[in-house]
């Protein structure tokens, strides 16, 4: 009797898989979705790649498509979760293996060099990231306040905790790169009124 191979899928499968769990949707509809809730922790797909992974999703028999006709817009695909796929996506959260976070920031990188720009320069460059992280931390406590709001919807029928926590690590982490953004400002603006 032959094995059943476990099926290998990129991170972006287990990403739109996931977010079908909570409701079937179209890839318009995921992309929103993606963009208000794991685009800050993790990385928002593109539609390019929403529609060729639920291409693949089908392809393997984890997600369904069936075609909504409209009257005054195009027909859209509506895509849902099947037994197979959450099974599927079940299998990689309990995988043990969690690779480090990855983190690239233009801003620390141009800070690294900084000995080659005024420092005039630099601190614009770390205020227009103040003002970024400050709107960021309004949308997300704006966020917060909608899952909080929501107690008759899917998110929250589906245990609303969890988006909940990872929204708390959002908001943690833009208070610390705040207050990081702070120190740094007064520690550019000393040298600057050093070295005038």
């Amino acid at each position: 009797m032959k094995k059943k191979e476990t099926l290998k899928l990129p991170t972006t499968s287990y990403v739109i898989l996931g977010l079908l769990t909570f409701r079937e949707m179209s890839g318009y509809d995921l992309k929103l979705l993606a963009d208000r809730s794991i685009k800050d922790f993790y990385w928002s797909p593109t539609k390019s790649q929403i529609y060729g992974e639920l291409r693949r999703l089908e392809s393997h028999g984890l997600v369904t498509m069936r075609e909504v006709i409209q009257e005054r817009r195009p027909d859209k695909r509506i895509y849902t979760i099947t037994p197979a796929g959450r099974a599927a996506m079940q299998q990689w959260l309990a995988r043990t293996e969690v690779k480090p976070d990855t983190y690239k920031s233009q801003l620390l990188l141009k800070l690294f060099f900084g000995h080659l720009v005024s420092s005039q320069h630099l601190i614009t460059l770390v205020e227009e990231r103040q003002q970024e992280l400050k709107t960021s931390l309004e949308r997300s406590k704006d966020q917060l306040q909608d899952l909080q709001d929501q107690s008759q919807d899917l998110l929250t029928e589906k245990d609303g905790v969890f988006p909940l926590l990872t929204l708390q690590h959002t908001m943690a982490k833009a208070q610390a790169d705040l207050a990081w953004v702070e120190t740094t400002l007064q520690t550019l603006k000393q040298r600057q009124s050093k070295t005038s």
